[in-house]
Formats: C-alpha cells, sequence, structure tokens
C-alpha cells in the first residue's frame, strides 16, 4: 500500500522498525510478552538491555528477526577495551543467529578533539560485529552536538567502517526532523541512519516525520502503535488528498 511513495502497509512499516524493551527493571515476562509482539509484528530487530540478548535470540529462533546487542549503553563512555570485550562477548552468544550491534559513541572525546580516538573506538567495535556476521550501528547521541560535531561524527563513524548512524540512545534528548535530515544530507552514501528516541507523543507521527526526513530505521518501544496508526488511519487520511 503505497500512499505518497511511501509503502505504508503494516509488513513493510514493521521491516522499517526496530522494537525496543530497554528498561532497567523489565523482568522476564515483561521481554517474552515483547518477543510475541515482535514475532506478530515482524519487525526488523528487538533490542534488549544484554542480559536479556540471549532468551531474546532462542526466543525468536528462526524468525529472521535480528536481536540487538547494546554496548556502552547509555552513555557510551566505557573504555575501548571494554567496549571491545562487550562485542565478543555478543558475538561469542549471538553469532550464528540473526544479531546487530548498537554502540553508543563516546561524545566526550569528539568534543574534546580526539578524532582519532573517536573513530578508533567505533572501528574497533564495528571490526568485530563484521567479522561475526553482524551490521553496526553508531549512536552519536546528537542532541549532544552542535551541527558541525555532528557532521564530523557521522563522517568520523563512516570511516571506521559503520553500517548505521543512530541519533539517540533514548535516554538523552530525542532528535528533531531537521537534525535527522541533517544527518541523512551529511552522512555518505552507504551508510544508513536510524532515528530513534522520539518520545511518546504522537511518536507515529513523529516517526513519519523522521522517514521523511530520511531515516531508514526507526527505534522505539512505540513500535506496535507506530505501525497501526501509520497503516490505518493516517493511511487513510493520505489517500482521501
Amino acid at each position: 500500500m503505497k500512499v505518497c511513495g511511501l509503502d505504508l502497509s503494516k509488513e513493510a512499516l514493521a521491516q522499517m522498525i526496530d522494537f525496543s524493551e530497554l528498561e532497567p527493571a523489565s523482568g522476564k515476562d515483561k521481554l517474552l510478552e515483547a518477543c510475541r509482539t515482535a514475532r506478530e509484528y515482524g519487525f526488523k530487530g528487538l533490542h534488549v538491555n544484554q542480559a536479556w540478548a540471549p532468551l531474546v535470540a532462542r526466543e525468536l529462533e528462526g524468525t529472521g528477526i535480528e536481536t540487538g546487542w547494546v554496548i556502552s549503553y547509555p552513555s557510551g563512555t566505557n573504555e575501548t577495551a571494554v567496549k571491545i570485550a562487550e562485542a565478543k562477548r555478543g558475538a561469542a552468544l549471538l553469532s550464528g543467529r540473526p544479531w546487530v550491534v548498537e554502540m553508543v559513541a563516546n561524545a566526550g572525546l569528539l568534543r574534546s578533539g580526539d578524532h582519532a580516538g573517536y573513530r578508533r573506538d567505533i572501528a574497533e567495535v564495528t571490526r568485530i560485529a563484521h567479522d561475526n556476521g553482524a551490521e553496526c550501528k553508531v549512536i552519536v547521541e546528537e542532541c549532544l552536538l552542535t551541527d558541525e560535531e555532528l557532521r564530523t561524527a557521522c563522517l568520523l563513524a563512516a570511516e571506521a567502517g559503520v553500517d548505521w548512524v543512530k541519533t539517540s540512545s533514548g535516554r538523552e534528548r530525542g532528535p528533531s526532523m531537521e537534525r535527522v535530515r541533517r544527518m541523512r544530507e551529511v552522512t555518505p552514501t552507504g551508510v544508513k541512519v536510524k532515528a530513534a528516541g522520539l518520545g511518546s507523543y504522537w511518536t507515529p507521527l513523529i516517526a513519519l516525520g523522521c522517514i521523511l526526513a530520511g531515516a531508514e530505521r526507526i527505534g522505539t518501544r512505540k513500535a506496535p502503535w507506530v505501525v497501526d496508526e501509520l497503516s490505518g488511519m493516517v493511511a487513510d487520511l493520505l489517500k482521501a488528498k
């Protein structure tokens, strides 16, 4: 179902979304519920805290849904050696299944002018992900950066070999559509943009705006609402135009 050039079918939308259950207090029942929801909708991925990733991978076996392995979440300030250890642990647990690495970049290194350290921090984790069959997404926490710092962050991440640059961890302020568009404009072709940290106030329409601004993936704990709203009433309203 294409509307204004966008495929707003439930199936297409679900494949543009990484569902998340990252609340620190969420227990096993909540994670199993998230797995059931991910299977029902056919989301591209389900991103959880590290302790639950093996459970999620087992529950999603055979579905093709990626298990997200989050590194240095949410601050990004772990030493590179610790991030490397986290990446290797993820590979040991998840390699051979659909999985993806999401690491939080160290914004402090970037803002201190240590571009080589910032790039290396990302490149080391990216190498381990790629060697073990996973894409790597780097969270740049755009709200902490000036426009020029954001441009530099995206370029350094691309030089480090990442597959995706992502706006936010969700623990800081979320992105504006203008910032999503800027990330798409300054990030080299071949590296995709993921928007996350969209908040809960009319998340579906914010998600749609981010897609129109150039985001190829949306990360949200409100994924079912986004799919239902965009494929339903929003699609009907756009078709009526």
